[in-house]
């Protein structure tokens, strides 16, 4: 009966699954909370008062457990000793302690003089108390982050040996970058009422992770209870009298270069992608985040791809050289065009499934079995270096490459520029309080209505400075509109509707009446059976909207929608992309409105900086290819046996 029920539980394919999807969702939520905070950079800069430096400080704290605690190793040895329940509880409960401290950082009852502001303002004065607490509560996440996924993986591994480890292992991965995605995707869409909304969220994800856990530990004790895994893996310790022989092999060093060039040129751009697009492209925060998970997205799809191409079919030294070269080109993209962003960050994507897919593999060839523990620690140190050091000097290059200029208008002084024909005037001085003179530059405009407390309507102005740095523009009348707030439309007013689609290079107008909105915004009306064959299709037009005495244009926008069975449709009016809005029916030039006009953050230099570390990682991978045809470590061969 005893050994019915040892293999009951063991040999249970529900037990097993049970248990990945217990890991996987506690390593989904790390992933989560590591990524949250780049959609809020701005935010963060506004709100605390960081520069983009310390920003990058505060980003840099996860990796200083890893450089300067040597926890990749040490997390390890903890492991050995007292077993996955305890190390993967303590851990775990580090990470969200450690989100906590860095959330309640951000907090206004922190910031308002809770406690341990005092003592936070007690020494480095020349630093504020928040970036303080935050940076020390990033440094608690980072020291249970890392050992934690450690022992996420050994769990799969202790279920799943013998069976499907390597899909365990494989959707392991996958659920946690899926986590990293959905960071990019809903924090930007949690700021609301409060922006420290989006960081608490992930806080409350960490805790139940962490129970998640807990349920897993009744698991565990049942099985050790009943059957005796030896998880004792030659390829997982770390062996520090092994070191000289690793840091001596050309391949090695070449391989570990290229891990910490490669990785310091993805996870350190990740951080700073959404404020990059936003700034650069005029993104709402939304879309920016939603076009950084793209490249998340893009690995969980292509790994396991590019894993099989290495596995079968070889080329791991050319996957390699082939992911930095992409990895260049993808940053210059950044750099220096205009292009839709979206390209660079597929690009991106592509090369952070080519390069890890086939780099980790090769190190099993490059490398003894009795020396892969030694090894893979010793890269993962001094790929952690990399993820300390370069977010903060890519935060002082952004710093240094950017005067800036901000200004808040209240209400009052909104006023005036309202009665002055919406012109603003501002002054556009360096660093060392010097005009910029005769310099082309964008500068961002945000209105706000200060009884709905929400930004009604966002533009991008183009415009050159003076010989004092002096520059005008017309807020309401911007050379890009980036959004607008369509629920502050005029309802005083009639209006007509056209719905125009194309349908093979053909334009027809599917509906041209009185345009009618529910109290939700929603647009429904039906069109004529005249098109019938159309219902019960998704279309792609546009909706446009014009006053109905003057037929003067108020509003275009590019939609997607669907046509029902019965011709009737329904539009959320205001979430397609905007072409046109008419600022005279949102009345800018009179009510309770206050305005923020910036200079949009150059990141050219710094994306050159990303690109020279895909330079450097395209000589390490070219060096590595090159040392492997003369030591016959076989990179270009299958990984698989034949």
């Amino acid at each position: 009966m005893v050994a019915k029920l040892k293999k009951k539980l063991h040999e249970s394919k529900s037990a097993r699954w049970g248990v990945l999807i217990l890991a996987s969702f506690a390593m989904a939520t790390n992933y989560y909370f590591y990524d949250a905070l780049a959609p809020l950079a701005d935010l963060i800069r506004m709100n605390l008062g960081f520069t983009s430096t310390e920003y990058g400080f505060f980003v840099s704290a996860y990796s200083i457990p890893n450089v300067f605690l040597a926890m990749a190793v040490l997390g390890g040895i903890i492991l050995d000793r007292i077993g996955i329940r305890i190390t993967g509880f303590s851990f775990i409960f580090l990470m969200a302690i450690g989100g906590t401290i860095t959330a309640y950082g951000a907090s206004e009852s922190f910031l308002s003089g809770g406690f341990g502001y005092n003592f936070m303002n007690s020494f480095l004065t020349s630093y504020s108390p928040a970036l303080k607490m935050m940076s020390l509560g990033f440094f608690v996440f980072g020291l249970g982050a890392e050992t934690s996924i450690v022992v996420l993986s050994k769990i799969i591994v202790k279920w799943f040996k013998g069976k499907e480890l390597a899909l365990a292992l494989g959707l392991n991965l996958a659920i946690g970058r899926l986590g990293a995605a959905l960071a990019f995707t809903l924090s930007p869409r949690l700021i609301y009422p409060e922006w420290t909304f989006a960081i608490w969220f992930g806080v409350l994800l960490l805790w139940v992770g962490l129970i998640a856990f807990m349920f897993y530990m009744l698991l565990d004790v049942k099985i050790d209870r009943q059957v005796e895994i030896d998880l004792k893996d030659p390829e997982d310790e770390f062996r520090w009298s092994d070191l000289k022989d690793l840091v001596t092999n050309r391949s090695v060093i070449y391989i570990t270069l290229l891990c910490v060039t490669f990785y310091s040129a993805v996870f350190p751009f990740l951080k700073f992608a959404p404020d990059l697009l936003m700034n650069k492209f005029s993104m709402p925060r939304a879309l920016a985040g939603d076009v950084t998970s793209y490249l998340m997205y893009g690995t969980i799809l292509l790994t396991p791809l590019f894993g099989w191409i290495a596995d079968n079919k070889g080329k791991s030294a050319t996957l390699m050289y082939l992911g930095s070269a992409l990895l260049i080109v993808a940053h210059l993209l950044f750099a220096k065009t205009y292009i839709e962003p979206r390209i660079p960050i597929i690009l991106l994507g592509i090369a952070f499934s080519l390069v890890p897919a086939a780099m980790w593999p090769a190190v099993t060839k490059i490398v003894r079995q009795s020396k892969l523990g030694t090894a893979y620690g010793f890269m993962f140190s001094v790929q952690n270096i990399g993820l300390w050091i370069f977010p903060i000097l890519i935060g002082w290059v952004v710093d240094t490459s950017n005067p800036f200029y901000r200004t808040e208008i209240d209400s009052e002084a909104f006023r005036t520029i309202q009665q002055e024909n919406m012109e603003y005037r501002g002054t556009y001085l360096n660093r060392h309080s010097e005009p910029n003179t005769d310099m082309a530059i964008h500068i961002n405009s945000s209105i706000y209505d200060t009884e709905k407390e929400g930004v009604i309507w966002r533009e991008v102005h183009m415009v050159t400075t003076g010989s004092e740095g002096e520059f005008t523009l017309q807020l309401g009348h911007g050379d890009i509109i980036s959004s607008v707030d369509f629920t502050s439309l005029v309802s005083d007013k009639q209006y007509m509707a056209q719905i125009t689609v194309t349908r093979r290079n053909e334009e027809l107008i599917l509906f041209q009446d009185a345009f009618m909105v529910d109290a939700s915004g929603y647009f429904n009306a039906r069109v004529s059976s005249r098109y019938q064959h159309l219902f019960g299709q998704t279309l792609r037009g546009s909706v446009s909207l014009t006053e109905a005495l003057t037929g003067e244009r108020v509003w275009l926008e590019n939609f997607r929608f669907y046509l029902n069975d019965d011709g009737s449709f329904e539009i959320p009016m205001g979430y397609g992309r905007l072409a046109y809005a008419n600022p005279a029916y949102f009345r800018l030039d009179h009510g309770t409105l206050s305005a923020e006009v910036i200079k949009p953050l150059d990141y050219t230099n710094a994306m050159l900086v990303f690109s020279l570390l895909g330079f450097a990682g395209l000589i390490f991978a070219f060096l590595l290819k090159r040392e492997d045809k003369t030591s016959g470590y076989g990179l270009e061969l299958p990984n698989k046996d034949t």
